[in-house]
């Protein structure tokens, strides 16, 4: 499969500066992610006009190449060809990089982690969305007792239960340390005994008492008291994230001061011991102060009387979309993460995934208008295709962004639908389809009355996306604007 692609994949590699350029190289469902030594030796005029690049785009140092679902083979015949190798890395010399400022270095670490787990949490998160809808108590297709209950559960929800054990290795290989210490601390993070330890143990003592910041914690470490969260480290993301760049230091201190005799039996223990004793005493209670504070600002702006949820559903649904086309709704994402794994439900991504289902709408609405125009219809079926499985950006950089009005009918759909979600205050619980199957991830905690509230925010949303792109779409003028 990869030969198809060699020659297009050499371009690239030679247009973003050749191999000699490249720092690391990860990929999404629609992205090559390229990190730069030198972002200005990239020729992005001529990378955007190279077959199957649809889009190219700078965000921070980051060069984000967007080629649709040609991804997987154009990157694997990058890394076949071009002498990428290791998971795109390229060996680089330590603090030689441009510096890139703590938002984009941010942005690119959280990415680089997230994005190598996208197609499986995709696929464990539509497999424990339909398992867990066809078990509703309203739907009753499927008895949580039968064997094959359990074992599609133990796959889609099994990916989700150990996530910081898939974090711990991606954030290793991000953070250039041991992956199988980043694994190691990320099963330390989920350890049953660990994660039971609430029902092992009677309370040893609460701090906070009485706040919302208040953790019972259940036994010490040399004194100092280990705070659990209710549902411990289960599905969480940025506590093991944290533990590994705690560890990476830990690791690049030992390696410089440990006798070679000593340095491969002594560094992952002092790696190990430390960085998991740092996230149960420090990381994870200080991120669960920051996740509560959240919260907090979150449950307020929902709170507001009246308006609350329609101004926070019409922002976060119409303003996600942006956060897409620019590569930074990961920290969005593993936010949501983090607070299914701490409440069982979000608020945030519940608005926020109306995105999708506007974008499918619109396609659908493009693909009846441009009917008699084969050009556009070249474009516009495949895109949204593509759109209604859940990969908006082949059908927002071929069509949307260059059609400027239809990107912002795509953003006041986002807004419209976004606001009713908003206001139902609908709950999702948990993250993995998109688009049309984006809607098994409302079945929890109420039955369907989540999935209904979500429908009614998609009706009102796409109605309105349908209107207002038939409206405005023209065939002379996209086929004027497609042919540039």
């Amino acid at each position: 499969m990869a030969d198809k692609y060699n020659a297009v994949a050499a371009k690239i590699t030679e247009l973003v500066g050749g191999k000699e350029n490249v720092e690391s190289l990860t990929h999404c469902v629609t992205r090559l992610r390229f990190v730069l030594k030198d972002p200005k030796k990239a020729d992005q005029k001529a990378l955007s006009e190279t077959e199957y690049v649809i889009k190219v785009q700078e965000v921070g140092k980051q060069l984000q190449v967007v080629v649709g679902n040609k991804v997987d083979g154009i990157y694997d015949a990058i890394l076949e060809t071009q002498g990428i190798t290791g998971g795109g890395e390229v060996d680089v010399n330590d603090g030689q990089s441009e510096k890139k400022g703590l938002f984009n270095t941010f942005m690119d670490t959280i990415s680089g982690i997230l994005v190598p787990t996208l197609g499986v949490l995709t696929g464990a998160g539509i497999i424990k969305g339909v398992v867990s809808f066809l078990a509703l108590d309203n739907i009753g297709v499927l008895d949580p007792t039968s064997g094959l209950y359990m074992l599609l559960m133990a796959v889609g929800d099994g990916f989700f239960y150990f996530l910081p054990i898939m974090l711990g290795f991606s954030a290793a290989r991000k953070f250039r340390c041991n992956e199988y210490v980043g694994a190691t601390i990320g099963a330390a993070l989920v350890y049953p005994s660990m994660v039971n330890i609430a029902s092992a143990l009677p309370v040893a003592g609460n701090l906070f008492e009485g706040s919302k910041f208040a953790m019972a914690y259940y036994n010490t470490f040399l004194g100092i008291p280990v705070v659990m969260p209710g549902a411990g480290y289960t599905s969480s993301v940025f506590p093991v994230i944290a533990a590994v760049y705690v560890a990476s230091l830990i690791e690049k201190w030992c390696k410089k001061h440990i006798g070679d005799n000593l340095k491969g039996i002594l560094t992952p223990i002092i790696t190990m011991v430390l960085s998991v004793a740092a996230a149960y005493i420090v990381i994870g209670p200080v991120l669960n102060a920051v996740a509560v504070c959240i919260q907090i600002l979150i449950e307020a702006l929902f709170n507001i009387p009246v308006v609350g949820g329609l101004i926070a559903g019409a922002i976060i649904g119409g303003g996600f979309g942006v956060l897409v086309m620019f590569g930074m709704h990961w920290v969005i994402i593993g936010l949501a993460l983090s607070l299914i794994a701490q409440n069982g439900y979000d608020y945030i991504m519940a608005c926020g995934g109306i995105g999708p289902m506007i974008g499918m709408f619109q396609g659908l609405a493009i693909c009846w208008a441009c009917r008699k125009n084969q050009k556009v219809r070249d474009l516009a079926i495949p895109a949204t295709i593509s759109q209604i499985c859940g990969v908006g950006e082949p059908l927002m950089y071929s069509i949307l962004l260059p059609i400027k009005k239809l990107f912002a009918i795509n953003i006041l759909g986002g807004c419209v639908g976004g606001a009713i979600i908003g206001a139902l205050k609908t709950k999702m619980y948990m993250f993995g389809g998109s688009g049309l199957f984006g809607i098994f991830n409302y079945a929890g905690g109420n039955g369907s009355a989540d999935i209904i509230k979500y429908c009614v925010g998609v009706a009102a949303g796409g109605l309105f996306a349908i209107v207002a792109t038939l409206m405005a779409y023209n065939d002379e003028e996209a086929t004027r604007i497609l042919s540039k």
